[in-house]
């Protein structure tokens, strides 16, 4: 049964555990770890800048004391005192702030001409178990209002619970790290958050439960990720226990990466697993073997949307693999491709690959594989256009399919069971889609809704038993994204 968000997050995990009830029932041991290549990195991560926050209140002589004609003149003090801090925080933070603390008619929303609230209360308890949700609590410490000045010293509280409380649901909501400055495998446009309207949410709202649920992921799988990072961490057990928590807590970042639901229809492809699923109605209906990327041709971790099958196609060779791996069997035998049935042309000219100048530049040159049995894309391959020039195809190696590590790609997706993903897209019968290939012919036939797709990197991952299972690092990511956790927190720590 789907789990709901709702208030229920700021509850203890052992509610969690009941609702995610066969979650933590039975678990899969990982593979013995293979030998693992790095992702290219970027030359370190760039963490976000961070400034001290400086608060120029505004109106703060008449106007100011006839906003509290009915409250304490102690939170007028602390108000005022707003204007002369320098609280370090995120540059974004610190704009939204700086806004709100700003205005001629901007209230308290910690604390009162005594000391802290019990919204303050509420929002440090939130705080607390960010460990539960796979972030760091001392990212988002607090320290209590101390010293003589009083009223200096709320509004430092004041200012920091704020920072704090949006740096947290800032991190629920998108991640901690932004994919795309850790190497060139990921392509998400990160997901905004409104800080100016969430701080003002933060002030009017009695419950900061409104809020925190409304920015926390509602996918019922980050709510078993949660759930097994809880198990993990008080049971002991789980196979390799501290390898386990940093694959739950790397895979509960990357979630936030991901649209906070997914949709009825789309297709998940999960890389270090090998597998290929489809959903209908948020239902698996269809699940099958893939073939990924080779270490030096990693498949890309990105989301986009299907468009279009192609039937019958024909496969333009990419300069790469021209260079890389046809020219040493060109110069050992320069008709080579025309023995292996490839279409040749210069400038738009057909002409034998024996009568080439393979010395001249290949962008040049053009290398197109027909239709046909032997075709290296198979009869059928499914497009949803991205930059990486990354698609889902058949194969006619399909003897690949039995290997356990299936990295032998150019970085497509090949799938197992091409014809059965193809009429799944375009909601018709695998006769159908025999129909179109039994011609020959090369054709393009758009689906009839367009189907998200997912090609994501997770080595935990709940799969629909309910079983969260763990997957080897095969392109060595997670070190990379783990580094990039721990650099974050070391920029937060310092002041």
């Amino acid at each position: 049964m789907p789990l709901k968000t709702s208030s229920r997050w700021i509850a203890p995990l052992a509610g969690l555990l009941a609702l995610s009830g066969s979650a933590i029932a039975v678990r899969a041991e990982p593979l013995p770890a293979p030998p693992v290549t790095q992702a290219s990195p970027k030359p370190n991560y760039t963490v976000p800048a961070r400034r001290p926050a400086h608060i120029v209140r505004q109106d703060t002589g008449a106007s100011l004391s006839a906003l509290f004609d009915s409250v304490s003149g102690n939170q007028a003090k602390v108000l005022n005192e707003m204007g002369g801090l320098t609280v370090s925080m995120n540059n974004d933070i610190a704009d939204a702030v700086e806004a709100y603390y700003a205005q001629p008619k901007a209230k308290l929303i910690w604390v009162d001409g005594k000391g802290p609230t019990p919204k303050a209360a509420q929002a440090l308890s939130l705080l607390k178990q960010a460990d539960d949700w796979g972030l760091n609590a001392g990212d988002y410490a607090v320290a209590p209002p101390q010293g003589s000045d009083r009223a200096r010293a709320l509004a430092e509280f004041e200012a920091s619970l704020s920072a704090k409380m949006l740096m947290f649901l800032q991190d629920n909501f998108r991640g901690r790290i932004d994919p795309n400055k850790l190497s060139n495998y990921y392509d998400f446009k990160r997901k905004p958050v409104d800080l100016k309207g969430t701080i003002a949410q933060l002030s009017a709202t009695p419950d900061l439960m409104v809020v925190f649920d409304r920015l926390l992921p509602s996918n019922p799988k980050f709510a078993q990720l949660a759930a097994e990072l809880h198990y993990l961490r008080t049971s002991g057990q789980g196979g390799d226990s501290a390898a386990n928590i940093n694959k739950v807590i790397v895979a509960m970042e990357e979630m936030r990466w991901l649209p906070q639901e997914f949709p009825e229809r789309y297709v998940f492809i999960n890389q270090p697993a090998y597998m290929a699923y489809y959903y209908e109605n948020s239902t698996l209906t269809l699940s099958m073997k893939a073939v990924i990327g080779q270490q030096d041709h990693q498949t890309n971790f990105f989301d986009a949307s299907i468009k279009t099958v192609e039937f019958n196609p024909d496969w333009g060779v990419p300069q790469s693999i021209i260079r890389n791996e046809m020219l040493p069997h060109l110069k050992r035998d320069p008709a080579y491709l025309d023995k292996e049935g490839y279409v040749v042309s210069v400038k738009g000219k057909t002409m034998p690959s024996a009568k080439v100048d393979w010395s001249q530049p290949l962008e040049n040159i053009g290398v197109v594989q027909p239709p046909g049995a032997d075709n290296a894309l198979g009869q059928l391959k499914i497009l949803f256009p991205n930059s990486h020039d990354i698609y889902m195809h058949d194969t006619p190696a399909r003897g690949k399919f039995a290997s356990q590590d299936r990295m032998f790609s150019h970085g497509c997706v090949r799938l197992e069971n091409p014809k059965a993903m193809a009429a799944a897209v375009l909601k018709t019968s695998v006769e159908f889609v025999d129909q179109q290939i039994a011609d020959g012919a090369k054709k393009d036939m758009p689906v009839p809704e367009q189907v998200s797709v997912y090609v994501s990197y997770f080595t935990a991952w709940p799969t629909d038993d309910g079983v969260v299972h763990y997957f080897d690092d095969i392109y060595g990511r997670d070190a990379e994204t783990l580094t990039a956790i721990s650099a974050t927190t070391a920029s937060r720590a310092q002041s």
